[in-house]
């Protein structure tokens, strides 16, 4: 989780601000998508390993992004009350280097049904610069700019601790 260990850093700065900013507050913007439906988090697939090695490519994407929405509601948790405003969003279906990996047939059918990757960054920009994305601490932003419902089980604080808690544990000797 090398989100996790930049956030852990950037965090004296990131309390810092938010005592200094005008609104009292400061942001942080975890990107996930609507691949994170089909996802949950399986501890023994974070590291290499052979359960990993086996695991199926769409399944880690998966949990990648089910785990940015954890990790984006745990922050919330634990340093809201602190200042720091942290959402997890969806940026949209997106013309990006994702579909390379596509079968050239589906890229064709779908084509048409994703957007522009420059429309990818309106969510983010409003989770992060506006008046109202400083109150959307623990949300989860849906295109173009929206609240959304995330998976329900994203939102369990047990995971969200037991996720902190393993992802402590990585850094803690770097």
């Amino acid at each position: 989780m090398r989100h996790f260990y930049l956030t852990k850093l950037l965090l004296p700065a990131l309390l810092a601000g938010a005592k200094s900013s005008p609104d009292g507050k400061a942001r942080v913007v975890n990107t996930s998508s609507s691949g994170h439906l089909s996802g949950s988090l399986d501890f023994n697939t974070f590291k290499d390993s052979p359960k990993r090695r086996k695991a199926f490519r769409p399944f880690l994407y998966a949990q990648s992004k089910f785990g940015n929405i954890v990790f984006a509601n745990e922050l919330a948790r634990r340093y809201e009350d602190q200042g720091i405003v942290s959402t997890s969003l969806n940026p949209g279906n997106l013309r990006s280097d994702l579909q390379r990996h596509l079968p050239k047939l589906f890229y064709m059918l779908t084509y048409f049904f994703i957007y522009p990757v420059t429309f990818g960054a309106l969510t983010q920009l409003y989770a992060g610069t506006t008046a109202a994305g400083a109150e959307l601490s623990g949300k989860y932003l849906i295109p173009w700019a929206r609240v959304g419902k995330p998976s329900p089980a994203t939102q369990d604080p047990e995971l969200g601790k037991q996720l902190w808690e393993w992802a402590e544990e990585q850094v803690a000797n770097i």
